[in-house]
């Protein structure tokens, strides 16, 4: 095993200090209402009409919320279990990630928390029938954070990481997961299953 992963297993896993994980917090609150008063806004000026109807609003609204939740929290708490790091690494030097985070929900997008945490803002959209909220609010967020990834993040983690990273970086994409990587994962896990549990046959020499 690398002296790298050897290092990544034994280091204890970062604490969550509050001053930095209320400002977290905070920015699941206020993203939100701010995402509800300026698409409201948005709404308003360009006389948009509410979409979709009742009662597909809150059924899209709701799987896509959770959707983009769940995405967001279960890489959250795979950065901080296995790569021994917390999301606001980049701005707080020792809550970077001790190792690369490349299994899991890793392996099919770079960034699983921006694609996330991007679906939450559409989520709301759908909900609350606002195409303002729908179609300019995550593309606003979506931009910000492409921006801090590519001007900050990437060449950090390049820097860090070397080889490892830009190797993990040519064959994973940017941020839309990949249905064709996601089905071959799962083809390659039965294939894995069904040889483990095929019997061994007798040694008849």
């Amino acid at each position: 095993m690398p002296d790298s992963e050897t290092k990544a297993d034994t280091k204890a896993l970062p604490k969550i200090h509050l001053r930095y994980f209320i400002p977290y917090l905070l920015i699941f609150l206020l993203v939100p209402l701010g995402t509800f008063l300026l698409g409201s806004w948005i709404d308003l000026v360009l006389n948009l009409p509410p979409f979709p109807p009742f009662p597909f609003n809150i059924v899209f609204g709701v799987i896509v919320m959770l959707g983009g939740a769940a995405i967001g929290i279960k890489a959250t708490r795979q950065l901080r279990k296995v790569g021994k790091g917390l999301p606001w690494g980049e701005a707080v030097q020792a809550s970077q990630s001790s190792t690369l985070v490349t299994s899991g929900i890793f392996t099919y997008t770079r960034n699983p928390m921006t694609f996330g945490y991007t679906l939450l803002p559409l989520g709301m959209g759908l909900l609350f029938r606002s195409l303002g909220m729908t179609l300019f609010i995550p593309a606003i967020v979506l931009g910000v954070q492409v921006i801090i990834i590519k001007r900050r993040e990437e060449p950090n983690l390049t820097h860090r990481f070397g080889e490892e990273y830009l190797k993990y970086k040519r064959k994973t994409p940017f941020l839309v997961p990949s249905i064709w990587m996601f089905f071959a994962q799962r083809r390659k896990k039965m294939a894995s299953s069904k040889s483990a549990s095929r019997p061994i046959s007798p040694d008849t020499s």
